[in-house]
């Protein structure tokens, strides 16, 4: 028995020695160098970096070469598989390192044509920003020398290799990120598939309680149910949320100087989308956010002024009905002529398979053909094609570079006049103490007097007649109210009236902070940051109005009536009016349009087109409606087609509150007091691998109670449908930056840092985040010296 033990003994430390040295070798090996020295081949001189207790790295250069060759030598320390995976993404290369089940992935991306469009743009990129992105290329490079054979987990598990960095790799990943937040295309599919169904007059009593002056109107009907691109499977969603900025004058604020805001709403991912860093070199020196892959400062502060970025939601995407020959199928008609298309080969690699899948694009006059992946024939004659601002060269990189260098509002509002994609709303304030709004986007100047599309491709009535002039774009500085707001509402600027969307976000979010703003609020950074945080939820007023007087007959049912009655109507975790707020307000979208809607209903109720894309903008459009209806008590709406009695409101309501009771019984048990929000509304932060068991437990971050929802200023939203989890996007970064003392600004992303599953940032800010306590942001080089956790030099090899 002594043998038996001894033996068994040293089986198990043998096994416990080699977990321990394979965990070392994948997990703890891989983790980046943050002390110390490392000589780089390409630098002219050193490069101080100094990372604070939260793995942001402060970069002190000599020249701006040297910065972003150590910018992305940095980025690739901590998030190397992060930006591996996204420019395989962007050029449609997932199936060379995911198989068969990414082929329909890349073939969407293929057809969009990020990578061609990045091509087209570098070639015609001017002699700056060309080194620029040639030094931050190199450090990248530079990385993947020292560590080809020490790379992060990911890559061990796929047995990928990466290809040296390219210049195109970085343009074609903010191509991605700008078509991930100009979702117009999906809406006009909506809206033209409500006309197909409804009819003109019976759709525009929908689509006029979101934009009464545009909403109604759509080009032309027809149902695009079979021309739709095929469902994707679910890679982890990017972009395409919402998000808040704001900025004050000095004047309302408690110490005399400007403060601004910005909380940008995306799809939560392991890692963050962003990450904080501080570039100082040559006449640069800026600190905020970057976007892992991508060179320069996306949003933050240098010395003189600070700015933030929401989505603007304008209409820079058309898509043209393409009139296909009758019996060819190839050929397309475009002003009485029929026209061959462009026919790109784009064949796709595919792991484990020995020959490449067969991928041809066809484009015509408006671009390329998006319901389509081998060739154009569909049995009605008809085909989509997508025209998007972003499909033509830009100089994005040359734009982001002035605004880091800005020194006043006039030389922002210089710089972004010029922005390409995404559209956004940006927001600044200089040290001057003056304030600002501009529009930054190209904005297409159409032949008629809207984008509501889609178009009749074949008559050339619809086409753009060009982009909006820099100098015509949409801006406001220092305005009478002290304050400029938007959280993706209407953009209204004054002597401004050109079309630029109906598809804005509800403006409940930008009416709370406004609110908020108004009267005689001094501002403070410890007030915008409970103001990031706040759960107010505005629609809940007029749901609440609609319906409190309601006496259902069923006792669970008055039961829920007398909690929404007592509601504080906050979002918050432990709020059982808000869960029962929530799942009722679903059961009576579902009750009040499903009969009507049939195959669409899930369109309406905001499913994307493509899982890249989950949530289309019907997700608020449809519940807004929904509020408008419910003011309206007998409308056809509420009547239920399935049955022989003519409902309205109320029958419409018990059978609802009913619904709502048995849910939430079944899902998190008979005693009401624990049906709160937070259980209800978890949170799980994906990683692209995590799909997979048992990789989920590795990779993923989460669960944990959540808080907030789509109407709230602290966003969270929800799918269509009864689980009721956080899987659309939230609060993804809170920035506060104070324009009176640099070193008192604060920020946080989530879920941390680094990448790198083992290394302590990997989720170090998720508790930050969950209680809206921000981290310090300290921009002199006094404090970032006091206040380093590592000190790492880069120095020529």
């Amino acid at each position: 028995m002594r043998k038996i033990l001894l033996v068994l003994s040293a089986f198990l430390l043998v096994v416990l020695i080699a977990a321990a040295s394979l965990c070392y070798f994948l997990v703890y090996r891989p983790l980046p160098k943050t002390d110390g020295i490392i000589a780089l081949t390409g630098l002219s001189a050193p490069v101080r970096i100094y990372r604070d207790r939260w793995g942001v790295p402060h970069l002190f250069a000599e020249t701006e070469q040297d910065l972003f060759m150590a910018q992305g030598f940095v980025q690739a320390q901590d998030r190397m598989w992060q930006m591996e995976a996204n420019r395989r993404l962007a050029a449609g290369r997932l199936s060379e390192i995911l198989g068969k089940e990414a082929v329909e992935i890349d073939r969407f991306c293929r057809t969009v044509g990020f990578m061609r469009a990045a091509k087209a743009e570098w070639a015609e990129t001017d002699a700056r920003s060309r080194a620029l992105m040639e030094s931050y290329a190199a450090g990248v490079n530079a990385y993947l020398s020292v560590h080809r054979d020490n790379l992060p987990l990911e890559f061990r598990l796929l047995s990928v290799s990466p290809e040296p960095w390219q210049p195109t790799d970085s343009i074609a990943w903010g191509k991605f990120m700008a078509f991930m937040g100009s979702k117009n295309w999906q809406e006009e599919i909506v809206r033209a598939m409500l006309v197909h169904k409804f009819g003109p007059k019976k759709a525009a009593d929908l689509l006029e309680r979101i934009d009464p002056l545009r909403s109604g109107r759509s080009g032309v009907s027809l149902d695009l149910t079979a021309a739709l691109p095929r469902h994707l499977f679910r890679w982890p969603a990017i972009a395409g949320g919402g998000s808040n900025n704001w900025v004050v004058a000095g004047n309302r604020s408690a110490t005399g100087a400007p403060l601004l805001a910005n909380d940008m709403h995306l799809p939560l991912g392991v890692p963050s989308i962003w990450y904080e860093m501080h570039l100082s070199g040559g006449d640069l020196d800026v600190i905020g956010l970057s976007m892992a892959g991508t060179p320069l400062i996306v949003a933050g502060h240098n010395r003189h002024l600070a700015w933030g970025i929401t989505f603007a939601y304008i209409d820079n995407q058309d898509l043209y009905v393409e009139r296909l020959h009758p019996t060819d199928g190839r050929r397309y008609l475009f002003r009485e002529s029929w026209r061959e298309p462009e026919v790109i080969e784009e064949p796709i690699r595919v792991k484990g398979e020995a020959e490449p899948v067969r991928h041809r694009v066809w484009k015509t006059v408006h671009g390329p053909l998006v319901n389509l992946t081998e060739k154009p024939v569909q049995g009605r004659g008809q085909a989509l094609a997508l025209k998007w601002t972003a499909q033509q060269p830009g100089a994005m990189i040359e734009n982001i570079y002035r605004i880091n260098r800005a020194s006043s509002v006039e030389e922002f509002f210089a710089a972004a006049a010029d922005w390409t994609e995404p559209a956004v709303n940006l927001v600044v304030a200089d040290t001057a103490g003056n304030i600002g709004y501009i529009l930054g986007a190209r904005v297409p100047i159409r032949g008629g007097d809207s984008g509501v599309g889609p178009f009749a491709g074949w008559t050339g009535a619809s086409e753009w007649k060009g982009i909006l002039p820099a100098k015509e774009m949409p801006a406001a500085m220092n305005p009478p109210e002290g304050f400029w707001v938007t959280a993706n509402d209407r953009i209204t600027v004054p002597k401004f009236d050109r079309y630029l969307s109906a598809d804005f976000a509800p403006g409940h979010r930008a009416e709370r902070i406004r609110q908020v703003l108004s009267g005689n609020y001094a501002a403070s950074v410890e007030g915008f940051r409970s103001l990031q945080g706040d759960l107010a939820c505005i629609p809940a007023r007029r749901f609440l109005d609609a319906v409190q007087l309601f006496k259902p007959r069923d006792p669970a049912s008055r039961e829920l009536m007398a909690r929404l009655r007592q509601w504080d109507r906050r979002m918050a975790p432990d709020s059982v009016g808000a869960a029962v707020y929530a799942v009722l307000f679903y059961r009576l979208l579902e009750n009040t349009f499903r009969d009507e809607m049939g195959d669409l209903t899930e369109r309406f109720f905001g499913i994307g087109v493509v899982a890249l894309q989950p949530l289309n903008r019907f997700s608020g459009h449809s519940r807004t409606i929904l509020i408008s209806l419910l003011e309206e008590p007998g409308s056809v709406w509420f009547d239920d087609t399935r049955t022989e009695n003519r409902e309205t409101l109320g029958p419409i309501l018990e059978k609802s509150l009913a619904e709502t009771a048995d849910f939430l019984t079944r899902r998190l048990g008979p005693d009401m007091n624990r049906w709160t929000w937070g259980r209800l509304h978890q949170v799980n932060i994906p990683h692209p691998l995590g799909r997979v068991k048992p990789l989920d437990r590795i990779f993923n971050v989460g669960p944990f109670d959540g808080s907030g929802h789509f109407c709230t200023v602290a966003q969270s939203s929800v799918m269509p449908g009864m689980d009721f989890s956080l899987d659309g996007w939230a609060v993804s970064n809170r920035h506060i930056y104070d324009l009176s003392n640099w070193d008192k600004s604060i920020g946080n992303i989530v879920p941390g840092q680094s990448g790198m599953f083992g290394s302590r940032h990997y989720k170090d800010q998720v508790d930050l985040w969950r209680k809206v306590e921000p981290h310090p942001l300290y921009f002199s080089r006094e404090k970032v010296k006091k206040n380093a956790a590592q000190v790492l030099e880069l120095t020529p090899q």
